[in-house]
């Protein structure tokens, strides 16, 4: 039986639709390339941390010179990802649309909050061994929610970082700064480079 032409033409429609939703309620703009340049940036911030100023858990002085060094890198990594995340999002010709950005921002904001506060109260009660344990943690926390709207690899990513939280929670205060090598540094490289293989960046 041979389909008339108006049914083609609906089921074409129909399908335009369907992706269009789908891509709407997920970021399938994920930029490897720009997750891989900020997992470098973390590894020359820990090399910095460990060879020339101390890591701040480990400065018997002032550490703030150790920790404005991570903030520097956590306000170029964000400029890399949201640019990133621009610039695929016009290759792919997919906008992203308002309601998944108030979606990302309610899966991620909640742990990246409770991450900053944490921190805070880490500087002010001179606790900063646990610096690595929050961040680590309530960062992949943070993705892991996060990655129930995007492709699958961020969500492992996000579990992979929540291991490494645990590892640095089981681990001696000194090796703090290689479990912060080995989460902001190489699983960036590792996943973003997946994903850029995978997903076109």
């Amino acid at each position: 039986m041979i389909e008339q032409p108006g049914i083609q033409k609906a089921q074409e429609n129909l399908l335009y639709i369907r992706q269009t939703l789908e891509a709407a309620s997920q970021l399938t703009a994920v930029p490897g390339k720009a997750l891989m340049a900020t997992g470098f940036l973390a590894l020359v911030c820990a090399a910095v941390n460990g060879f020339v100023i101390g890591a701040p858990w480990n400065t018997p002085a002032d550490p703030r010179l150790s920790l404005s060094t991570w903030g520097i890198v956590l306000g170029l990594s964000l400029t890399i990802v949201l640019f990133g995340i621009y610039r695929k999002s016009r290759q792919m010709r997919i906008p992203i649309h308002p309601p998944l950005v108030r979606k990302l921002l309610w899966s991620l904001c909640p742990a990246l909050f409770v991450g900053a506060l944490m921190t805070g109260l880490a500087v002010q009660t001179d606790n900063l061994n646990w610096l690595p344990v929050i961040w680590l943690g309530c960062y992949g926390a943070a993705v892991t929610n996060g990655g129930q709207v995007s492709v699958p690899p961020v969500r492992y990513m996000g579990l992979c970082f929540l291991l490494a939280a645990a590892g640095s929670a089981l681990s001696s205060p000194e090796t703090g700064l290689a479990w912060i090598a080995l989460g902001f540094g190489w699983l960036h490289i590792v996943f973003g480079a997946y994903i850029a293989r995978r997903h076109n960046d």
